[in-house]
């Protein structure tokens, strides 16, 4: 084999694994950009309602959550939330900027340490949540102290209670209470003993308002 067919060969060896480890460069650069987007939008997300492990309270599931498109998607746990927050990521075009990060869709329910159903349904109230826990800086974004487990029941301020057996059961009997009672301005609770499921996957039996106070002590760390 002559000189020139040798070098030519090489070149094209060269061009090929230049070619290879480039396309595999920019892959794990998507990879890295949309993770990154994911985490950053559920770390927004959480920051925008004082929920999850590092905050105040506990977001109620399902939620819907709206991008910056006008689209939306209704989502009923934070494995949800991620995969829906991933897919319109891959779905327009993977270039997205920090203000089409998505945002919530009021109204929403989150739950105070002391077992409250509080309602979110203006942005108004909204930053009052936020102000209401106050700063509170960690690395557990994306993480709930805890799940809860149903049945619950729900107990409201004119001494009715109601039995839920789902997260959509839950959001809906607070949402149909509220609008029949709009002068009603007490917050529903949580009836106890109550089941909940922690981050590693312990099932807690949660006997009163102070052991569950004391369980999201405890998350927080």
């Amino acid at each position: 084999m002559n000189r020139s067919i040798m070098k030519s060969i090489a070149l094209f060896a060269f061009v090929a694994f230049t070619a290879f480890f480039t396309s595999c460069e920019k892959e794990s650069e998507s990879f890295t950009s949309v993770e990154n987007f994911v985490l950053q939008s559920v770390n927004g997300i959480e920051e925008e309602c004082a929920a999850g492990r590092a905050r105040c309270f506990e977001l109620v599931f399902p939620v819907t959550i709206s991008f910056s498109d006008g689209s939306t998607a209704e989502v009923g746990s934070y494995l949800e939330l991620r995969q829906a927050i991933r897919a319109w990521f891959h779905n327009n075009g993977g270039h997205p900027t920090p203000a089409d990060r998505p945002k919530l869709v009021l109204p929403i329910q989150v739950i105070n340490e002391a077992g409250e159903v509080i309602t979110i349904e203006t942005p108004e109230e909204l930053k009052a949540l936020r102000e209401e826990c106050g700063p509170r800086p960690g690395d557990h974004h994306g993480e709930p102290c805890f799940t809860l487990n149903f049945p619950l029941t729900i107990s409201f301020s004119d001494g009715s209670e109601v039995e839920v057996n789902s997260k959509e059961e839950f959001r809906d009997a607070v949402l149909a209470w509220k609008e029949a009672n709009p002068d009603q301005h007490a917050r529903p609770r949580l009836v106890f003993p109550l089941s909940v499921t922690l981050a590693d996957g312990t099932v807690v039996e949660v006997s009163s308002k102070e052991e569950l106070i004391q369980l999201k002590k405890d998350c927080r760390g």
